[in-house]
């Protein structure tokens, strides 16, 4: 069985892996990060929660030979043992000799300045804590540890909450994010590896990590995804669906890759649409080029509803109005379509 420490305890008996019998998934691991531009001495920063994902990574990463590696590890302050994690981080750090950043911020309280859900405010808190750090260092590389069940579980939460073809194809191997004029370079090295793969690991090596209690929370809603909804839909179709849902997002994301492009060599997008020009568009790049629309308007959380609202504009006189979030509206006179706020 993997170990877990318990919250009560900071104790971590580990070795580091011998470079000259590395983990296959090791090398494996080095080999998508290759593909990705990044060699064993380029300067990266790891999001290190602690947990069994981000040390699997660490330790496929120690295995691999990278050199330039930074443990990440903001506390939310959300459980009270969050400080025993931060404290299990650095000595992991200390042990496999790996520097350790740490930071601790009141994810509660961003909720309630941002107007957001816990899960939200905590995933803008570890940005804008990355993009401190890579500031700070010149290192805008960040790997994060999410694996297939991840995709997986995204996958169908972005199904369930309705977004459009971008939100469809689920998490990209690398992306990038913009916090406070600094770009950072998002990159997931394991988003092929199964959770069945990685328990496999730490039950053959015995290797320690930090369980996180909330894991197991049924008020997250990817809690409830992957220990409800996914059994629930196995149990349905009397086989493992979990294959069959990261095809789909592989074969969505290559098909939004082709429609993006197409719609990106129309040329840029003007000011205010002109009805006949985008009526003529298929109805794929019509919604593309919709969503791009309204995004380079500064209108936030563009879901399929919203662009199918905008684009009825184009069938439909009247209302020959369109109400968008933040008090905007997209609005038709003349054959043009066009965006003002309120």
């Amino acid at each position: 069985m993997a170990r877990c420490c318990s919250p009560s305890r900071c104790v971590l008996i580990l070795e580091p892996t011998a470079s000259r019998n590395p983990e296959p998934a090791a090398t494996a691991v080095a080999a998508r990060l290759a593909a990705l531009g990044v060699q064993l001495d380029t300067p990266l920063l790891l999001a290190f929660s602690g947990g069994r994902d981000s040390v699997y990574l660490a330790k496929m990463l120690c295995a691999a030979g990278f050199s330039e590696v930074t443990l990440a590890h903001l506390d939310h302050g959300l459980r009270p043992e969050s400080a025993l994690d931060a404290a299990w981080v650095q000595q992991f750090g200390d042990i496999h000799h790996i520097p350790v950043l740490t930071e601790k911020m009141n994810v509660t309280e961003l909720a309630r300045t941002l107007g957001c859900g816990l899960e939200e405010a905590g995933r803008e808190a570890r940005y804008a804590f990355f993009a401190k750090i890579g500031k700070a260092s010149g290192c805008a590389r960040v790997l994060l540890a999410h694996h297939a069940d991840d995709q997986v579980e995204t996958f169908l939460f972005r199904l369930l909450r309705g977004s459009g073809a971008n939100g469809l194809r689920g998490m990209a191997t690398r992306s990038t994010r913009i916090v406070d004029s600094f770009t950072l370079e998002l990159l997931r090295p394991i988003l092929d590896v199964w959770r069945s793969d990685i328990d496999a690991f730490f039950a053959r090596t015995g290797i320690e990590f930090r369980e996180d209690a909330s894991n197991r929370d049924p008020r997250w809603t990817r809690n409830r995804i992957r220990h409800e909804l996914v059994p629930v839909l196995e149990q349905v179709m009397q086989r493992p669906v979990r294959q069959a849902v990261m095809n789909a997002a592989d074969l969505l994301r290559a098909e939004s890759d082709f429609v993006g492009a197409a719609e990106l060599a129309l040329g840029p997008l003007p000011e205010r649409l002109e009805v006949a020009a985008l009526r003529a568009l298929p109805l794929a790049l019509q919604r593309r080029r919709m969503y791009r629309w309204l995004c380079e308007r500064g209108i936030s959380n563009v879901s399929f509803e919203l662009v199918e609202s905008a684009l009825a504009l184009l069938t439909q006189r009247v209302p020959a109005k369109r109400n968008l979030p933040g008090g905007a509206f997209v609005r038709r006179r003349n054959g043009i379509i066009f965006c003002e706020r309120g």
